[in-house]
C-alpha cells in the first residue's frame, strides 16, 4: 500500500466518522467517544502517510489540538457547547495544520450560525417553548468534511 492510498483511506475513514457524528448529534445530541477516539488516534497515521511526521510537525499538531481543546473548553464551561463537541473539534484539529484549524474555527462558526437558526426555528415550530438544544457537532463535522473534500479535490487540480 502506498502512502497516497493510505492517506486517502484514512481521509475516507475520517469522513465516515464525521458523518456518524452528524447522525448521532442530530438524533441523540451526543457525539460518541467511540467515534471521536478513533478520529484522534488515526491522525498520526495520516501524518505518516502525508510525510508530516517530523518532531516539529507532530509537536505543532499536538499544540494546535491542545489550544483548540482549551478554547472550546471555555465555551463548554459557559454552557454554550457540549463536551462531545469540544472533543470532536480537538480530535479533528490533529489532522490539519494550525492555519487550517483557524479556518475551521471560522467555517464552523458560520455553519454553526446556520445550524443554530435552523434548529431554533424547528424547535419553535415543534414545541414553541423552552430552550432549543443545538447540535454544534453538526457544524464541526460539516466543516471537517469540507476540509477532507479540499484535501481530496486539491490533489487532482
Amino acid at each position: 500500500m502506498t502512502k497516497d492510498i493510505l492517506a486517502y483511506a484514512l481521509l475516507g475513514g475520517l469522513a465516515i466518522g464525521l458523518i456518524i457524528s452528524i447522525y448521532t448529534d442530530i438524533k441523540y445530541r451526543l457525539i460518541l467517544n467511540k467515534i471521536t477516539l478513533p478520529i484522534a488516534l488515526a491522525a498520526p497515521l495520516y501524518w505518516f502517510a502525508t510525510d508530516d511526521f517530523t518532531l516539529s510537525a507532530v509537536g505543532l499538531h499536538l499544540l494546535t489540538a491542545t489550544l483548540a481543546f482549551g478554547f472550546f473548553a471555555i465555551w463548554f464551561a459557559l454552557g454554550m457547547m457540549g463536551g462531545g463537541d469540544v472533543k470532536l473539534f480537538a480530535a479533528l484539529s490533529l489532522w490539519f495544520a494550525w492555519a487550517d484549524v483557524m479556518m475551521m474555527v471560522l467555517y464552523a462558526s458560520i455553519v454553526g450560525a446556520v445550524v443554530t437558526i435552523f434548529f431554533v426555528a424547528l424547535h419553535r415550530i415543534r414545541t414553541g417553548n423552552g430552550r432549543a438544544q443545538i447540535p454544534y457537532g453538526v457544524a464541526i463535522a460539516l466543516t471537517g468534511l469540507w476540509m477532507v473534500g479540499e484535501r481530496f479535490f486539491n490533489h487532482f487540480t
